[in-house]
């Protein structure tokens, strides 16, 4: 599928020009009715969630326009409501601020939605590292740390799912348990942050996860691959050892799951950065230009969503671009031509998530589940395992399908025919748990086109050597520590916070 031609607008009335075209041709279609379905199913597919795409689409196809006058000033402004911006705007939630977020809920990968008094995760699901200085900041927030009950993951067989530890790859798995627990006391361990690692450490960023695999553990890549194309962006052979040893710790530490996966944590600082001012994060705001103004920065954005969007502008002393690399180097061009060239050449996956919504408890077997080989789809979870599946009269799976070509499966999206995508997905899942197919009542889709960081061979030392700071003008991602994950988000956030308490408070 060919990338449509974007009117370049240079004002007002190009925008509005150009926002106008997009209508009809680049929003999916939304399916809000039940409507049979062959083979005994009956349910109905909800509107899209998820990326929002004509808007970021025109500024990436490069929209420029004169900044206005500045309606506002502030301190710190900082451009992306995600687990990243959110995290740092809570740490500085005593400064003078504002966040600007292009979509109309904040949360970025981190959101949720409700079946039924179920709440689910529309992307990310669950977390690990529980260590300071993120156990302390999720016990801040009232989260309950409360590992959940096993088994926290399974792995598909021919006589059904069993959990992982107990499948076929138990004794392999052993073997790789007991090597983790000596790394993870010791300074070989890949760690996030990645500034911490030692030089034995960073010497896996120049293999693959495969190649570390294949020395002693080659019949786990397979399970290795499911994993590596639904968190990291690919698969082991392009894959960095350092992150994909670094996610093997989920075989030895304890998994942490919310009500509605990571979005409990984003709700939490949302509330945080409100209590300590109210009106400090507008939804729906795109951000189309960053530019220096004097010892100042000036920040052009517009309402996503208009029909007509007005220009606007707001200056503030420092801005913090918590949005994902690719795309904050097209605000910043001014900025160093190295940085900006490794910026760009960073790789994206994209993927779907499907929210099959039953009536009554259909499964239940554990909380993570994998089948490695399926080209369907990665892993799903039991939505409601976290609290103990308290609710019976309902049930979630949430089902992550990463797409192995993620340019095939931007163009999918971008199409928007949510029965084509999620009926392969439904009817694997269906031959698998045996779910009863007059039970499923609804399936909910979350697309993301460039969500998921290819944590490719090579990225970390990319990544330790590329500046974080233009000026006044800052980068706050998980990008930035090579995979996406809370961790990765919040440790950003927590290595940016006293570097702004500083220059703000100078």
């Amino acid at each position: 599928m060919r990338r449509r031609d974007f009117l370049r607008a240079s004002g007002q009335a190009g925008l509005s020009l150009a926002l106008a075209q997009w209508s009809g041709c680049s929003q999916p279609q939304e399916v809000s009715s039940p409507s049979p379905v062959a083979d005994g199913y009956h349910y109905q597919v909800g509107p899209w969630t998820g990326d929002s795409f004509p808007a970021m689409h025109k500024i990436r196809d490069g929209f420029h326009a004169p900044l206005p006058k500045p309606e506002r000033k502030v301190k710190l402004l900082i451009i992306g409501a995600g687990l990243s911006g959110m995290g740092l705007g809570y740490l500085c939630r005593d400064m003078d601020l504002l966040i600007l977020e292009r979509e109309s809920t904040a949360g970025g990968n981190a959101k949720s939605a409700n079946y039924k008094g179920i709440e689910y995760a529309l992307g990310s699901a669950y977390l690990v590292d529980v260590d300071k200085p993120f156990g302390e900041l999720y016990r801040e927030l009232g989260l309950d740390l409360t590992p959940i009950s096993q088994p926290g993951e399974s792995v598909w067989t021919p006589g059904g799912f069993v959990p992982l530890e107990k499948g076929p790859l138990a004794k392999t798995i052993e073997r790789i348990q007991k090597e983790m627990r000596v790394l993870l006391t010791g300074d070989g361990y890949p760690t996030i942050p990645i500034q911490k690692a030692g030089a034995k450490a960073l010497a896996l960023d120049d293999i693959s996860y495969y190649d570390w695999l294949q020395k002693d553990y080659p019949d786990y890549v397979p399970q290795a691959d499911e994993y590596c194309w639904t968190a990291l962006g690919g698969d082991s052979r392009k894959i960095s050892a350092y992150i994909g040893v670094s996610g093997l710790s989920e075989l030895v530490m304890d998994i942490y799951a919310f009500p509605g996966g990571n979005a409990a944590v984003a709700k939490r600082l949302e509330a945080g950065i409100e209590k300590a001012g109210s009106g400090r994060i507008m939804n729906g705001q795109s951000v189309y230009r960053v530019d220096p103004a004097g010892a100042k920065v000036r920040v052009g954005f517009f309402d996503t969503h208009a029909e007509n969007p007005e220009l606007r502008c707001i200056e503030a002393d420092q801005v913090v671009l918590a949005c994902p690399y690719y795309f904050a180097a097209r605000l910043i061009p001014w900025a160093q031509q190295q940085a900006l060239t490794t910026m760009r050449s960073l790789e994206y996956g994209s993927y779907l998530v499907a929210n099959l919504c039953f009536e009554g408890q259909v499964f239940h077997q554990g909380y993570d589940h994998w089948a490695p080989g399926n080209n369907q789809w990665a892993d799903f979870v039991d939505a409601d395992y976290p609290t103990g599946n308290q609710i019976k009269d309902a049930s979630v799976i949430t089902v992550y399908a990463p797409f192995r070509e993620a340019m095939v499966g931007r163009a999918l999206l971008l199409q928007g025919d949510g029965r084509a995508l999620c009926s392969k997905i439904v009817e694997d899942v269906q031959l698998r748990t045996g779910f009863p197919k007059d039970k499923l009542r609804e399936v909910n889709l979350t697309r993301y086109g460039h969500q998921i960081f290819c944590s490719r061979r090579g990225v970390v030392r990319q990544m330790l050597a590329l500046p974080r700071h233009h000026g006044n003008v800052h980068l706050c991602h998980s990008d930035g520590q090579a995979c996406a994950s809370i961790e990765s988000a919040l440790s950003e956030a927590f290595a940016l916070a006293p570097v702004l308490h500083k220059k703000i408070r100078a």
